[in-house]
């Protein structure tokens, strides 16, 4: 009986798929060549199979049939692994990584906020903000363990929960000065001659906006993009242009005037928790989870 496989072997070989030559691979994690064909020895032992034919005249390697299914369950193990490795780390910290867009975070933290910080769980939590295709994948990566989104449609993903919590709806914004600023309500269609100001990248406004002109046949004229919010409010005041924003953007500001859309089946602004199905809550998660939903939802109504 020879050696048992162990993880690193695993690493070797998936390198060994991606960069198809046994000298870099020995180079990239500054090991022996020997130590690399060992390795893949160990696993074409274990499996019981050829994993790579070595043609040493030509120096190709090729991928067997059984090597190409190992490569795609060796990228689960290892991301596996490495997820384990945050979560137990993150365990025994007892920190929790909680993932917050920021159009999100401050509309719905501060209050979240109050609350774990009377249950004595604020200091326990991390917060990492960015857009939501970038939580979505940190939280399946495992960088961080829970997160907040917005969405156009109800969420659902293979490996992660979604509960939705929120509903909103996007509104039209105009400066006091504007002529609609006397209308309460408008339909979008009123808008095809008008100037927008509008976020860079936040891909949530994007699709809903996408959608209404879509349906409305006309590709609206953006004159300034900005992914700062108060940025875009100092401009629709200023009657730069109108904005189209989610009602979850707390706007303080005397001189603009928030329009209702009349028009039928309109996107709304779906705010989510999600975390891992894989993932076994920690108490201090599960009390997150509970401050979320109390808050959140309470709010909500």
């Amino acid at each position: 009986m020879g050696e048992k496989m162990n993880t690193k072997d695993l690493e070797y070989f998936k390198q060994l798929i991606l960069q198809k030559n046994f000298s870099k691979v020995a180079k990239f994690f500054n090991v022996s060549q020997p130590t690399i064909t060992t390795a893949i020895k160990r696993l074409e032992a274990e499996f019981g199979a050829k994993l790579i034919i070595r043609d040493r005249v030509h120096n190709v390697l090729t991928v067997t049939p059984s090597g190409t299914q190992l490569a795609e369950h060796a990228e689960i193990i290892l991301r596996e692994l490495e997820i384990s490795h945050q979560e137990i780390n993150n365990l025994t910290e007892q920190q929790i990584v909680l993932g917050l867009p920021p159009i999100i975070e401050n509309h719905y933290f501060p209050m979240v906020a109050a609350k774990l910080s009377a249950t004595g769980l604020l200091p326990n939590i991390t917060t990492v903000e960015g857009g939501s295709i970038w939580l979505r994948d940190a939280v399946r990566d495992g960088r961080v363990d829970m997160t907040l989104l917005g969405s156009v449609d109800p969420l659902s993903y293979r490996s992660l929960l979604a509960e939705e919590f929120d509903r909103q709806p996007f509104s039209i914004f105009v400066s006091k000065d504007h002529p609609l600023a006397k209308r309460k309500r408008i339909y979008f269609s009123e808008l095809r001659h008008e100037n927008f100001v509008f976020f860079t990248s936040n891909f949530v406004h994007n699709t809903a906006f996408n959608r209404l002109t879509r349906r409305n046949h006309f590709r609206p004229n953006i004159v300034f993009r900005s992914n700062d919010t108060h940025v875009l409010m100092k401009l629709i005041a200023q009657n730069i242009g109108v904005g189209f924003l989610t009602n979850v953007v707390d706007h303080y500001r005397s001189d603009v005037v928030r329009l209702e859309l009349l028009d039928d089946e309109q996107p709304e602004f779906i705010t989510s928790i999600v975390y891992r199905t894989s993932h076994i809550l920690t108490p201090a998660q599960i009390k997150l989870l509970d401050v979320l939903h109390s808050t959140l939802e309470s709010d909500a109504d």
